[in-house]
C-alpha cells in the first residue's frame, strides 16, 4: 500500500507534470472509488478549471481546484497517478481527467480499494476523519513523539501504524524504522523507554527522507536498509547476516532480525 513516502513521490510528480493546465473533460469510469462527491459533481468542479497546487498529509494527497475546493487521492492497495498523451488512458484507469493540451491524468487503481474525493478544506477533511499529525511535521518533535507513542496499548508497531496518532506510516516503513532503531516489532509501546523512543522518532524521519529521495523504489534505497530484502526467500540482515524472520504482529506481517532486534 502506498505509504507517507509514495505518496510524497506522487505529489512531486504531479507538480511536475499536471498543474495550471485548463480541464477539458473528466470521465469517471468506476464511480466505486469515489468517495462522498458524486460523478457528476465531480464534472462540474472541475471541467473549465485548473489543477493549482498540492499538499500531502500522511497517505492522503490534496490538488488544489482553482479557488473552489481540493481533490482528496486516497491510493489504497494500487492506486497511482498517471499523466501521460496517449489515445487510451491505462487498464485500470477508474478516473480519467483530459485536459485541453491533450494530455490526460489518470487516476488508476487495479483494485479499487483507495478513493477519489473532495473537500473545501483539507484541514477539515483531516479533522473530520480523525487523521493524528503527518509524521513529518516539523510539530512533531521528539517530545511530542514520545508523549503520543508511550501512552500507546499494544505493540510499538501498532502505536506507529495508528493513523489516528500519527499519520502516514504502513507495514512497510514501521518495520524499515523499528531496524533501523534496532527494537523488536512486539515491543510493548507503553513499556518502551524515553531514549528508545526518541531513537525511533530520529529513525522515522530518516528513513522517511530517504525513501523520499530513493522514490520510494527498493532497490534505490541503501544497502543497510531492511527494505530492499523484505520478503525474499532466505533473506538475511543486511547488517548483522542472520537470516530474517517475519511474524504476525496486530494483524500484518512483520519483518524484522532476531539478533539486531532482541525482544529486551
Amino acid at each position: 500500500m502506498p505509504e507517507l513516502p509514495d505518496v510524497q513521490v506522487f505529489r512531486e510528480y504531479l507538480d511536475a507534470t499536471s498543474l495550471h493546465q485548463r480541464i477539458a473533460r473528466v470521465d469517471v469510469r468506476h464511480e466505486k472509488v469515489l468517495g462522498d462527491v458524486s460523478a457528476q459533481a465531480l464534472q462540474r468542479r472541475l471541467t473549465g478549471r485548473t489543477l493549482e497546487s498540492t499538499r500531502r498529509h500522511g497517505k492522503h494527497l490534496f490538488v488544489r481546484v482553482g479557488e473552489d475546493g481540493w481533490l482528496v487521492f486516497h491510493f489504497g492497495m494500487t492506486g497511482y497517478p498517471e499523466y501521460a498523451k496517449t489515445k487510451e488512458p491505462p487498464e485500470h484507469a477508474r478516473v480519467v481527467i483530459a485536459f485541453e493540451n491533450g494530455f490526460h491524468l489518470a487516476y488508476v487503481s487495479q483494485r479499487m480499494i483507495g478513493r477519489l474525493d473532495w473537500t473545501d478544506d483539507p484541514r477539515e477533511f483531516i479533522r473530520r476523519h480523525r487523521l493524528g499529525i503527518d509524521a513529518l511535521d516539523d510539530r512533531l518533535d521528539a517530545g511530542r513523539f514520545r508523549e503520543l507513542i508511550g501512552r500507546k496499548r499494544g505493540s510499538i508497531k501498532s502505536a506507529l501504524m495508528n493513523h489516528g496518532t500519527i499519520a502516514g506510516l504502513g507495514n512497510v516503513y514501521t518495520d524499515e524504522i523499528l531496524f533501523q532503531a534496532e527494537v523488536h516489532p512486539r515491543t510493548a509501546a507503553s513499556e518502551t523507554d524515553q531514549s528508545t523512543l526518541t531513537q525511533i522518532h530520529r529513525q522515522m524521519r530518516r528513513v522517511l527522507i530517504v525513501s523520499i529521495k530513493s522514490r520510494a523504489q527498493p532497490e534505490r534505497m541503501p544497502e543497510d536498509f531492511l527494505t530492499p530484502h523484505r520478503g525474499v526467500e532466505e533473506a538475511t540482515c543486511p547488517r548483522c547476516g542472520t537470516s530474517l524472520e517475519k511474524a504476525r504482529v496486530s494483524g500484518r506481517t512483520a519483518y524484522f532480525c532476531p539478533t539486531c532486534q532482541a525482544m529486551q
